[in-house]
């Protein structure tokens, strides 16, 4: 065996490129446990349902990243991403807007009980585990859950965006606001600057304009094109022909804007990730993937196209490389 000097020590040589590298961003596991865990079957969708197979069903992507998080810590990001899981997908699963409202204000006083005294916590796995994160280290406040409860009642109304502003808004408190927490919970001794701040807000917009990229027909379908009023007067496009996924070349114009969004979050994350520290990574890490997202969809003609899975190597392998250079 040859060994080599690495930090003042003895080193086999083929363990220098661990030596070299921060020891929490690379777990020589990770990429194998990653793809066990994401490639193992699936239980059937009930009650049973750990909070780590819900999540691996609803969030892939977060959940991916969040396996690079020492166990503690991984646990009480599942948490987090089961909760936000919950009711983001609750105007999804409603026929009436009134039903989602009635499910948002369930969940808003199922939260605020945890924080009651005494606090009362609803038999259900996901507040349960909710509830658990009260007392840890960065826990998510009442205020700022319940904001995320209040964000997803725009998901129940019709219409596009009335400006960019508000468009942007709405990622803010959801997106941003989602990986804020988890920063918190991976690093909460960490005072994040000016250009920290910036970057967690970059890469959260960035995960929240591709999503709405990626999303774009069912959104559309679903009567909420993630377009602007005047995008959509600017291309000719109508809400009832996107609706319908008809005119293609004009429902194309009018997610330019987004497309745009999302590139300036993309260039406004390189400027500034490097203020991020590392052990933050389980909690932006995803952001990577987002890159992928807005530029596929950038280059697809068909805004109302199939938009494809992600191909689950291709997830990993970037996920890693990002866990190892720093470059989300």
């Amino acid at each position: 065996m040859t060994w080599v000097r690495v930090r003042g020590k003895d080193t086999p040589a083929s363990l220098q490129w661990q030596a070299k590298t921060p020891r929490h961003l690379l777990n020589a596991h990770v990429f194998h446990e990653t793809f066990k865990a994401m490639t193992a079957d699936l239980p059937p969708d009930t009650h049973q349902d750990t909070l780590a197979d819900t999540v691996r069903r609803e969030d892939p992507a977060r959940y991916m990243a969040a396996l690079f998080a020492p166990p503690d810590t991984r646990a009480r990001l599942l948490a987090l991403y089961a909760f936000n899981a919950e009711i983001a997908r609750i105007p999804r699963s409603v026929s009436e807007p009134v039903i989602g409202e009635m499910r948002l204000a369930w969940a808003r006083d199922a939260a605020a009980d945890i924080f009651a005294d005494p606090p009362r916590v609803r038999r259900h796995p996901v507040y349960e585990a909710l509830a658990g994160l009260k007392d840890v280290a960065g826990a998510p406040a009442q205020d700022a859950l319940a904001t995320l409860i209040e964000a997803r009642n725009a998901d129940l109304g019709e219409g596009a965006f009335p400006d960019a502003a508000e468009r942007e808004r709405y990622i803010e408190l959801t997106a941003v606001t989602v990986m804020m927490m988890a920063a918190r919970l991976c690093a909460p001794g960490w005072q994040a600057d000016e250009d920290g701040k910036a970057a967690l807000t970059a890469a959260g917009r960035l995960w929240g304009y591709a999503g709405l990229l990626h999303d774009f027909a069912r959104l559309c379908a679903a009567g909420r094109p993630p377009v602007t009023q005047s995008e959509l007067v600017q291309s000719g496009a109508s809400l009832e022909a996107l609706r319908r996924g008809f005119q293609p070349d004009k429902a194309h114009m009018a997610r330019e804007g987004l497309i745009e969004a999302a590139r300036a979050a993309a260039m406004q994350l390189d400027a500034s990730r490097s203020a991020l520290p590392p052990e933050i990574f389980p909690a932006v890490g995803y952001a990577t993937l987002a890159r992928g997202q807005f530029k596929t969809a950038a280059r697809r003609p068909d805004p109302y196209a199939y938009a494809p899975a992600e191909n689950l190597l291709g997830a990993q392998l970037r996920l890693l490389w990002a866990s190892l250079t720093g470059r989300i």
